[in-house]
Formats: structure tokens, C-alpha cells, sequence
């Protein structure tokens, strides 16, 4: 029975040891998402023509338009937007990690987002290879702090899982789509209404009740700020420095759609600027039915008047 036991730990000492070998292999670091993956490669082969990077959730990725960005801007900025769907903090900052970041790039756009990584994408392939050691060491302390337990296991479980999961050596790498390298990266709802279930089913529960957006304009703007998580800040303060290491000037954007923040800790941060479109009183005319995809997003011609404001603040920043 000793001989058996002391076999099964070898089995597992050697299968923890060779999937954490595989799990610092590039090639394998995003081996769970191809949409992150592709655009990572695409800016790897094409980042030489880019000063600016966007990061963060599908409120970047449908809502910057990088390329009128560029020409409202009168071509100060050319950015490219790393950003994606389903994304949380955790995996932006883990994308911003394994990103080789081009010497020309001089601006950095990082959305401000809450850590929630438990409530929707918890067992996903996507959302199992960010959890490296510097993920799950944030991500404990900001559960830690919230007093999540519940979360602070599973963050480190998908750590263990991350190392087990040998279907990373089946990865099939797809052809460049057009998300990819469509308007610098940007892709607007309305070119994924027929490919993707997800957007069409948000936007039919959008057109069932086209008040509700008028409604959650006017309950966003009750109550008290919502106070952001010290790990949350001690990690945008640490992202800043390393901006600054690189001369990179760091943005901290709130999209539209975003829940209004208390932000005076974040405003503490040196060198860095943030730029807050989450005020529905401030920015109503974003929160229309004329500018709305669904109860969450902006459609294209919203994006575009989102980036053109964007944009005035950039140019009153950027000389």
C-alpha cells in the first residue's frame, strides 16, 4: 500500500512538473483563447506600426473605434486594440503580460474593471490559462479582502487546473478572422449579430424592453460611488510604474456602460490620466436608444460618437 501510495505521487509530482513546464511555453500561454491569441500574433507581426495599445473588456473591443481614433486624433494616436468579449481584469493584465510591447508604442488605454471572474466564465477554456502565479496572487488578494473564500479556492484550483490540462497540446491554431485585423482591431456588435448567439439573444432581450435603459440611466446615478478594491488599485498603481519604466503614458478609461466608481484612490496614481464616460447624467446622450446595441453596449454609430469624444479629451492631452 506504501509502494502504491509513494507511485501515485510521482505520477502526480511528475504530471504537476511537465503541465507547469508546458504552462511557461509560449506557445501554450494562451492556448484556451484564439480571439487573444490571434490578436496577440497579429500585433507581434504589424506592432511597429502602432504608438497606442487599448486593453480590457468588449466595452473597449465594440466601443474604441481605433480607427477613427487615429484620425480624430489627426493621426497622434494609432492605436491597436488588444481588447476582447467576456474579458475580466485578470485576463487583460495577463494579456498585457505576455504582450512583447513595440518600443514605439507611447500610450496605453486600460480599462478600469471590477474583478468577477466567478459569475459567468468561471469553467471556460478562456478563462482557465490566465491563472498563472501572478494572476492567482492578485486575484487572492482581492477576494481576501472582499472576504470571498468561495472565489479565493477556485482561483487557486484553476491554477492546478491550468497546469493538469493537457488539452492545451491539442490547440489548433485557425486562420486570421476579421476581428482581428478589422479597423485596427476593433469590431463593432452589429458584424457578430449572425455569427455569435450571445449578441443576438442580448440584443432581442434589449429590444423586448427598450426603457430599460432610460431606467438604468436614472438608478446608476442614485446611491454612493462604488469604492474600488485596494488590490484592484495597489495593481493599477503597479501597472502605472511599469508604464512609466517603458515612457509609456497610461489612460485609465471607465467605457459607457461601465458602473460609476468612486476613483479617488485611483487618482493618486502618478503619471497617469483617467478618462470617465460612466456618468449617465454627463454623457446621456450615450445611453439612448439611438447609440445602444443592447443594455450594455454601444452600436456602431454610439461607438463612433463615443470615440470622436475620445478623442477631444486626447487632443487636449497630447501634443
Amino acid at each position: 500500500m506504501k509502494k502504491f501510495i509513494i507511485k501515485i505521487a510521482c505520477w502526480l509530482l511528475f504530471l504537476f512538473l511537465l503541465g507547469y513546464g508546458l504552462s511557461s511555453v509560449k506557445k501554450y500561454k494562451l492556448y484556451g483563447e484564439y480571439f487573444i491569441r490571434q490578436k496577440v500574433r497579429y500585433y507581434d507581426k504589424n506592432g511597429a506600426g502602432y504608438n497606442a495599445l487599448v486593453f480590457g473588456s468588449s466595452r473597449m473591443y465594440r466601443q474604441v473605434n481605433t480607427g477613427l481614433l487615429d484620425s480624430a486624433t489627426s493621426h497622434k494616436v494609432k492605436a491597436y486594440n488588444m481588447a476582447s468579449g467576456g474579458t475580466f481584469f485578470s485576463e487583460s493584465m495577463y494579456e498585457y503580460r505576455h504582450t512583447n510591447i513595440h518600443k514605439n508604442v507611447k500610450y496605453l488605454f486600460f480599462e478600469i474593471q471590477d474583478v468577477q471572474p466567478f459569475d459567468i466564465n468561471a469553467y471556460t477554456e478562456k478563462f482557465l490559462y490566465c491563472h498563472d502565479l501572478p494572476t492567482v496572487k492578485f486575484e487572492l488578494e482581492y477576494f481576501t479582502h472582499n472576504k470571498d473564500w468561495n472565489s479565493s479556492f477556485l482561483s487557486v484550483s484553476h491554477w492546478f487546473a491550468n497546469i493538469f490540462y493537457f488539452k492545451k497540446l491539442g490547440q489548433r491554431d485557425k486562420t486570421i478572422n476579421e476581428f482581428t485585423d478589422y479597423n485596427n482591431g476593433y469590431f463593432p456588435l452589429e458584424k457578430d449579430y449572425n455569427s455569435m448567439v450571445s449578441v443576438r439573444k442580448a440584443r432581442s432581450i434589449y429590444l423586448k424592453d427598450t426603457m430599460l435603459i432610460y431606467k438604468n440611466r436614472i438608478d446608476a446615478e442614485k446611491g454612493p460611488k462604488k469604492k474600488l478594491n485596494p488590490a484592484l488599485v495597489s495593481k493599477l498603481r503597479l501597472l502605472a510604474e511599469d508604464c512609466q519604466k517603458k515612457r509609456i503614458k497610461l489612460f485609465l478609461v471607465l467605457p459607457p456602460f461601465s458602473t460609476p466608481t468612486d476613483l479617488s484612490d485611483v487618482k493618486t496614481i502618478p503619471h497617469t490620466r483617467i478618462l470617465d464616460f460612466s456618468s449617465r447624467k454627463a454623457f446621456r446622450e450615450l445611453y439612448t436608444n439611438r447609440n445602444a446595441y443592447d443594455n450594455g453596449h454601444l452600436n456602431r454609430h454610439g461607438a463612433t460618437l463615443f470615440t470622436e469624444k475620445l478623442a477631444d479629451s486626447l487632443n487636449h492631452l497630447i501634443r
